[in-house]
């Protein structure tokens, strides 16, 4: 298999070295699945060659960016791990337009801190600042700005993927691969809209009553001004620097926010912003991402408080991120159980990967079938992630 692959991408950019396939045996979760090769494909003709040699001796292949999954859905056992990594150039950019072209691998980091010398950025920043534009797409994520701009689908103008079957699209039809996990092809580049950094306001709520917090949530979901409403647990709203109690973080695309100074809401941002490493740096290492209904907010943090789970989130549309230490492993049922009883979900914000398989919907299932019967019938593509097939 090397060899075959060696001739489609060069010698240096195929691998089954043991100290490779270890290091791709992993990504944000702890779960281990070793591949058979690594593949470092540098355009997007290697990756369509990559998935006709797939089908013809039937490989599984496994997408990887930056390897950040918390749903197991960059691994897998005896697959070819096909890394977006060498692909991370900024292809076209048009500032009068505000659209830019990228090759999937960029990492949105990297991304912003090119377009930061022009006064433009991707506005939607995840948490994890080294996500790879192409993971963004895959998982049609929301971040904090989903509030007032929407998921990536919202941000994107064209793209370009290589199907299952090794069929080559560029395309406006974005549903095709965006939010799919990599089951139906392997986005290669994007065309994406930018903006002008923000102007923005932040207001700062404490709170002592769940009650109150769900009252000023409402309020404040009514304001069109509204950009981001995030979620602070007591504790990790103490160890941030804030005062005693539950906190709400409401910025405003104006300035009607008390703290309005750039200095002032550059170290509000930061501090939000650090919440997670934060976190994982005091020992609380499983993540999950539970999406609930704002009537059933009450009952998750007060779960979480009750059992010293940590819990921040995007209050203003339901998506929270709770955090379990090592040592509470075994609590993590109770809390996926807790959750479905609250008819809440798992997968909206980390994906489903393999972790979160049991909750995809009928519908979606569905939907991702039909999918799969059309560009990877053969089922090449991350098989056995998000849903059974074939």
């Amino acid at each position: 298999m090397k060899k075959r692959l060696s001739n489609i991408v060069g010698p240096g950019n195929v691998s089954d070295n043991p100290v490779d396939l270890e290091a791709y045996s992993y990504c944000g979760s702890e779960t281990k699945l070793k591949p058979d090769v690594v593949v470092w494909p540098q355009n997007t003709d290697q990756v369509r060659r990559i998935m006709l040699y797939a089908n013809q001796t039937h490989t599984p292949v496994v997408i990887r960016g930056s390897g950040t999954s918390l749903v197991d859905g960059c691994v897998g056992e005896k697959a070819a791990i096909l890394s977006s990594e060498r692909m991370n150039k900024i292809i076209k950019l048009d500032l009068k337009n505000k659209l830019i072209e990228v090759e999937a691998g960029i990492r949105i980091k990297d991304l912003n801190n090119a377009l930061g010398e022009f006064k433009a950025v991707f506005p939607l920043i995840p948490f994890n600042h080294v996500k790879t534009i192409g993971g963004m797409l895959a998982l049609n994520a929301a971040t904090k700005e989903s509030q007032h701009l929407g998921r990536m689908l919202d941000w994107v103008e064209e793209i370009e993927f290589v199907d299952g079957t090794g069929k080559y699209y560029y395309t406006k039809k974005k549903e095709i691969v965006l939010g799919r996990e990599g089951l139906t092809g392997f986005i290669t580049r994007a065309k994406l809209r930018i903006s002008e950094q923000p102007v923005i306001s932040i207001d700062v709520f404490s709170f002592t009553q769940l009650l109150e917090i769900l009252k000023k949530v409402r309020l404040l979901k009514k304001d069109v001004e509204l950009y981001f409403l995030e979620f602070l647990d007591k504790k990790t709203a103490q160890e941030l620097g804030f005062d005693n109690g539950y906190v709400l973080l409401a910025g405003y695309t104006s300035l009607k926010g008390k703290n309005k100074n750039v200095l002032e809401v550059r170290k509000l941002l930061e501090k939000l912003d650090s919440t997670h490493s934060l976190l994982r740096s005091k020992g609380y290492y499983y993540l999950q991402d539970p999406f609930v209904s704002l009537e059933k907010t009450y009952d998750l943090i007060e779960w979480c408080e009750k059992n010293n789970v940590r819990l921040h989130g995007h209050a203003g549309f339901g998506l929270f991120y709770a955090y379990f230490s090592k040592e509470d492993k075994n609590l993590l049922k109770t809390f996926r159980s807790f959750i479905r009883r609250i008819n809440g979900v798992f997968g909206k914000g980390f994906g489903y990967g393999l972790a979160n398989k049991d909750f995809v919907s009928p519908i979606k299932k569905k939907e991702l079938i039909k999918l799969k019967d059309e560009y990877d019938y053969n089922n090449i593509l991350n098989p056995d992630k998000v849903i059974s097939y074939r």
